[in-house]
């Protein structure tokens, strides 16, 4: 029996982006609400009231997301970097559903600039945003005690709308975007080839530097950890917050060697060419942040030229693809590079507690430009040395071709050396 293929159906593009929104919700909220509970267990020696936990758990929604927010006492907008990553790749995996789902309902469309399809997605897609954006911020003004704090706001917007930008390019790539599709796609490729080495060069960086630090200051941690009645059961603790905060402490570890530094409050600056004197609180990677260090630590911005170098020439495949790139290339790694660290920066700087860190992280300002500089300078120097490979590569080929040997008495000695194997 002959049966009629099903056809495919048609949802409105603000259904879709309800629907995708209502994803996100059903998994983020419930477990901000466990985290609350577990907080509010806890802190029950206090007698805190039930309600604390409905604040709580809208409280830290918000922060995740960049909001500031302040509760019993306490002001923090310093946004759990790790977690604020993980609900951006939820937020960008539902945007790529969405622009997933128009392609593959309009393919003829879709391979063009059709004006419907364009709109439909950015429909569905303004849909998505503001269907999970206002509800999270009313609920974190109202009932997680938020404050209406331009940069917080600011944060919430750059990381939504960066993660539907993702999710976009993740679909259909740079074709549909009338500015960048003229550019060469082995441009484009290489330039994400690289910026991925050097995203992930510039974290192993970052952590070679803190385990230094540690090892440095060794002393001082443990005897910081003294002040607490179990030493180990604060350092464990200390140890998981800390991996929440991962990607804001590995940025403002290359902020330290950049030169920038990191701000500890009260305006004062922490970098490797001037350390801060501050009471900071007792939390390992705090502790770095303060005390002298050896003066050949001044050579650390060093480490970003030879991040930078390394991660054009290593690889004979990858080295040729960057070198065929050439400038180009070069640039458009290091836009998305700065792109990538600048969200990083105002993600890694805000309030985490009392009065004396009001202003704690690394500049969002300067900071991702300065790294970016030291990278591209290394960049720069491993294309010079890759093309002049090449060149010598390319010069001793010709060599080969006209019958020209680097070492001309090579034949000839073999040819008039005699031959003593037989004479026995």
């Amino acid at each position: 029996m002959h049966t009629s293929p099903h056809s495919r159906t048609h949802r409105h593009p603000v259904l879709l982006g309800l629907l995708e929104a209502l994803r996100i919700d059903l998994i983020a909220v419930p477990a901000a609400f466990v985290i609350a509970t577990v907080f509010w267990i806890i802190g029950l020696g206090s007698q805190l009231p039930y309600s604390i936990i409905s604040e709580w758990a809208f409280a830290l929604w918000g922060v995740v997301h960049g909001l500031s927010v302040s509760t019993m006492g306490f002001d923090f907008s310093l946004a759990p970097s790790l977690v604020t990553l993980g609900v951006w790749f939820f937020f960008a995996a539902g945007a790529k559903r969405l622009v997933a789902r128009f392609t593959e309902a309009d393919p003829d469309d879709a391979d063009g600039l059709d004006t419907s399809w364009w709109r439909q997605v950015l429909v569905a897609l303004a849909t998505y945003i503001l269907a999970y954006a206002v509800p999270l911020s009313v609920l974190a003004l109202v009932v997680g005690e938020g404050t209406l704090a331009p940069w917080g706001f600011l944060r919430l917007a750059l990381m939504l709308l960066s993660a539907s930008a993702a999710g976009f390019l993740w679909v259909r790539g740079v074709d549909d975007i009338p500015r960048l599709q003229d550019l060469d796609s082995e441009v484009w490729d290489a330039g994400a080839h690289l910026v991925k080495r050097l995203l992930w060069g510039a974290a192993f960086l970052s952590v070679l530097v803190i385990a230094v630090g540690i090892v440095l200051r060794w002393d001082e941690l443990a005897q910081s950890l003294q002040g607490y009645s179990s030493p180990l059961s604060a350092g464990v603790g200390l140890l998981v917050i800390q991996i929440l905060f991962a990607p804001g402490i590995l940025f403002a570890s290359l902020s330290w060697i950049a030169g920038t530094g990191v701000s500890v409050g009260d305006g004062v600056l922490s970098s490797v060419f001037h350390a801060a004197a501050g009471p900071v609180p007792h939390v390992p990677v705090l502790q770095l942040l303060v005390g002298d260090y050896p003066e050949w630590t001044n050579a650390a911005p060093v480490l970003l030229v030879l991040l930078g170098t390394l991660s054009v020439i290593l690889g004979r495949d990858h080295a040729r693809l960057v070198m065929l790139a050439s400038w180009p290339g070069l640039a458009t790694a290091a836009v998305k590079l700065f792109v990538a660290l600048q969200v990083l920066a105002i993600f890694a700087q805000g309030a985490m507690g009392p009065v004396g860190l009001a202003t704690f992280g690394p500049s969002p300002l300067t900071s991702a430009l300065v790294i970016t500089a030291w990278v591209v300078l290394g960049m720069a120097g491993g294309l010079l040395l890759t093309r002049l490979s090449d060149m010598q590569a390319g010069t001793r080929a010709a060599d080969e071709e006209d019958g020209i040997d680097d070492e001309p008495f090579g034949h000839i000695a073999d040819e008039q050396s005699p031959d003593y194997s037989d004479e026995d």
